[in-house]
């Protein structure tokens, strides 16, 4: 995936609610997806597959193109972000996250006084709302309704600092992280859907198919910067992942 295919944020409002304790309701499929932090009060959201409860100082995230109800089981306030992106991203599932930083809370309120709703452009709200994303990328991830376990978090992002190194392996990553190699396969595969291996393996795929499209690299300088030991291996996992050879691949761009 090249740096233009990745979501990016095209719209978005910021707005507090408070609402009184109130029966169940049941709420369409939007075209949006919903981030909110709860302040105080307790609220049941129930879906198809799930039932979850958002309580003081959590975070709810709520998908595009899902219905659910909600019950307000106790009078609560909230800051609520409602944003498109410019491409779909792989959360199909609400989530609630339990939090306790301080700095969550400050760039919500932040982001809330500083949200204009007739701004043509509004770079510092946004500025503050990519902030807020960027933390609760570090605090843990939405994925299926669980919270993402702190060392699968990191090994995810030790490998995307590290693969250039061709030298880095998962052995290396569970020995830094501490843990067994089995246990890294399993909790990896279970939150990202593909080993850690394979994991590896695209991102260095990716990364050599935006180098690609520079005609002053040659593939032998492509696959050290990638993260392969040698062109030869290169050439043999790229016409695997692909079906063509990074020549070819070149030549079509």
């Amino acid at each position: 995936m090249s740096i233009t295919d990745k979501a990016a944020v095209v719209e978005f409002s910021a707005f507090m609610a408070n609402s009184g304790k109130s029966k169940r309701v049941s709420v369409e499929a939007r075209d949006f997806y919903s981030l909110s932090y709860r302040y105080s009060g307790k609220v049941l959201i129930k879906t198809a597959d799930a039932t979850l409860v958002s309580k003081d100082s959590s975070i709810t995230f709520m998908p595009k193109n899902i219905e659910y109800e909600t019950e307000i089981l106790k009078d609560t306030q909230m800051a609520v972000v409602h944003f498109r992106l410019n491409r779909d991203i792989d959360f199909r599932n609400p989530s609630v996250l339990e939090v306790n930083d301080e700095e969550v809370n400050i760039l919500f309120e932040k982001l809330i006084k500083s949200f204009k709703v007739d701004a043509v452009i509004d770079f510092s709200s946004m500025a503050i709302f990519y902030e807020l994303l960027a933390r609760l990328e570090l605090l843990g991830e939405f994925r299926g309704g669980n919270y993402v376990p702190k060392k699968i978090q990191l090994a995810r992002e030790y490998m995307l600092e590290s693969f250039t190194d061709p030298f880095f392996s998962v052995g290396t990553l569970a020995r830094r992280l501490g843990v067994s190699s089995s246990y890294l396969r399993r909790e990896f595969s279970s939150v990202y859907k593909k080993s850690p291996v394979v994991f590896l393996r695209d991102v260095r795929i990716s990364h050599a198919k935006n180098l690609l499209q520079s005609e002053y690299l040659t593939i032998e300088e492509i696959a050290h910067q990638s993260g392969f030991s040698s062109s030869s291996y290169f050439i043999q996992v790229f016409r695997k992942c692909l079906g063509t050879s990074p020549d070819r691949y070149r030549q079509k761009l």
